[in-house]
């Protein structure tokens, strides 16, 4: 009888050296890192890339670089907070659940207290159908920095991260064979290789290129 593995937390680093830079993502990157000498009169960035692709994670990065002196807001949909000078909008889209005269009340404050506005989304806020007009005319000026989707060496360095970061041995033909297996997104690192790491767990086997072929083979 296999043993059914316990879905216990892992907390994810999230501090600069430990963000793998590639092809796909090095503007975003080098855009978080020219802070605070971002452009326009209200210093703001949209990030825009798929789930998975590390934007929460830059955006820590910004927030260290900014430092612990200063107001920081993390924002999600349908959140009023206090008027800090510093705002992470995350996962912001056009829709009824973003208020629409808050969010320019904080583009307008991010201007006169010269603070700092990162816009995190899957699609260009310049892009969205806002209905304020002066809303609409600041999302389109905001710059913009695009994750793309990785290569076959991002994909191989963060599928071996994962399984280093949890103290796990995975070989250079085991990570070969995975990238050449799985579709090219973030969302499928995490997850193959959480179901690899169920596997292994259950049937009490170390990684291996065979253990993967069974995984595969049991996907939908």
């Amino acid at each position: 009888m296999k043993q059914l593995p316990l879905e216990l937390p892992f907390r994810q680093v999230a501090e600069r050296a430990d963000f793998i830079v590639s092809d796909c993502n090095a503007l975003a990157v080098a855009s978080i890192d020219q802070w605070p000498d971002w452009r326009g009169s209200c210093r703001a960035l949209n990030l825009v890339g798929p789930s998975g692709a590390g934007k929460s994670h830059l955006a820590a990065i910004w927030q260290s670089l900014i430092g612990d002196s200063h107001h920081f807001v993390r924002l999600e949909a349908e959140q009023m907070p206090p008027d800090p000078t510093f705002y992470v909008f995350d996962n912001i889209e056009s829709d009824d659940k973003w208020n629409e005269e808050a969010l320019f009340h904080f583009f307008n404050r991010c201007v006169a207290d010269q603070g700092g506005l990162l816009l995190l989304s899957q699609t260009p806020v310049g892009q969205m159908n806002w209905r304020l007009p002066d809303l609409r005319s600041r999302m389109r000026a905001v710059n913009m920095a695009r994750i793309d989707l990785p290569d076959d060496d991002l994909l191989y360095a963060l599928l071996d991260k994962y399984f280093a970061d949890r103290q796990m041995l995975a070989s250079p033909s085991l990570l070969t064979y995975l990238v050449g297996r799985m579709e090219r997104s973030f969302s499928a690192v995490q997850n193959i290789a959480s179901a690899l790491d169920r596997r292994s767990m259950a049937e009490r086997k170390p990684l291996s290129v065979s253990l993967a072929r069974a995984m595969f083979d049991e996907l939908p």
